[in-house]
């Protein structure tokens, strides 16, 4: 599909039924009103508006029932092997094996396991040529210099980043703009998580998770009841001490994923992260985290992105 998946879009699932759809539109429409945005920069309402339309427009097919079918068979043609940006089993500190694919693929759309989907995807195409060359070096040195337009995405998202941490500062009471601003900041670094977990692209942006947590906690502090917050404050910590081999902070992380999966028992994505971060400790939890991903396995649609990554993820913890 050329545009947005319906569902992501929602945040629900393929399988979601009416009364989970409109409360996840009535939900997300009042998250992205405008008119929160008083005194905002233009910019932000400007995204916020173009947002609610997307939201608007995808609420009005899956709503009803003869459109949402003829969506459905639309969206089942057109799956096919896409880049899988999800994240990659943990290493735990040991060389992956000669036959890892570092750039898998599915056939279906990708289920990114991080806050913004969208801005993922155009990092993951700015990264591919970096990444690529990190990957091949083990991260051992630094590549070639690869040529980039005047304007690469990567420096939009940087732009971007200090857009919204001005408009956060200057909105300090706003819980949604601090949210935006930390999904930002979490999603510059989780790209590269992702792709190359061990180079030194990555090392060189460790510290970013602790920016994000910062932000995320300023969200908890004046929306304490933000469990997907809550979660994305936990995995940010427990990445950021994984990746320096400080404990202390995976500690911290999966209490807060473990608070957040207790509120929201049910949300895959978090669990997902809740399962890495187990695998993350020292020593790794592997038992329980393979009991994590299996209960994603269980409640997930059989065959869905996020079930897949579960069963990859148990079939390489036990390798």
């Amino acid at each position: 599909m050329a545009t947005q998946d319906f569902y992501d879009i929602l945040q629900v699932a393929p399988d979601a039924d009416k009364e989970a759809i409109c409360a996840a539109y009535q939900r997300l429409r009042e998250q992205y009103d405008p008119q929160k945005l008083n005194g905002a920069a233009a910019e932000l309402v400007e995204l916020a508006q173009q947002r609610l339309s997307r939201i608007d427009e995808a609420y009005a097919t899956l709503s009803d029932a003869q459109r949402r079918a003829q969506y459905d068979a639309q969206r089942q043609a057109s799956l096919q092997d896409v880049p899988d940006y999800r994240p990659l089993p943990p290493a735990q500190h040991a060389e992956r094996p000669r036959d890892f694919n570092p750039r898998p693929t599915i056939n279906q759309p990708a289920a990114i396991a991080g806050p913004a989907a969208a801005v993922i995807a155009v990092l993951a195409i700015a990264l591919v040529s970096i990444i690529g060359g990190l990957i091949l070096t083990g991260g051992g040195g630094v590549p070639q210099a690869v040529p980039t337009p005047t304007t690469s995405p990567m420096d939009a998202l940087e732009t971007m980043i200090a857009r919204a941490r001005q408009i956060a500062e200057q909105n300090e009471n706003d819980a949604q703009v601090w949210l935006d601003y930390a999904n930002l900041l979490y999603d510059s670094v989780q790209i590269v998580r992702e792709q190359a977990p061990n180079s030194v692209l990555y090392q060189q942006r460790l510290p970013r998770w602790l920016e994000a947590a910062k932000a995320y906690e300023r969200v908890l502090e004046l929306d304490p009841t933000n469990a997907v917050a809550r979660g994305d404050l936990g995995a940010s910590r427990c990445f950021y001490g994984a990746g320096v081999g400080d404990q202390t902070f995976v500690v911290e992380g999966l209490k807060d994923l473990e608070t957040a999966t207790t509120a929201r028992p049910e949300d895959t994505r978090l669990l997902l992260n809740l399962g890495l971060c187990l695998a993350s400790a020292q020593p790794p939890r592997t038992d329980e985290a393979i009991e994590v991903w299996q209960r994603i396995i269980s409640i997930a649609p059989t065959g869905s992105p996020v079930a897949n990554e579960a069963q990859r993820l148990i079939d390489q913890v036990r390798r």
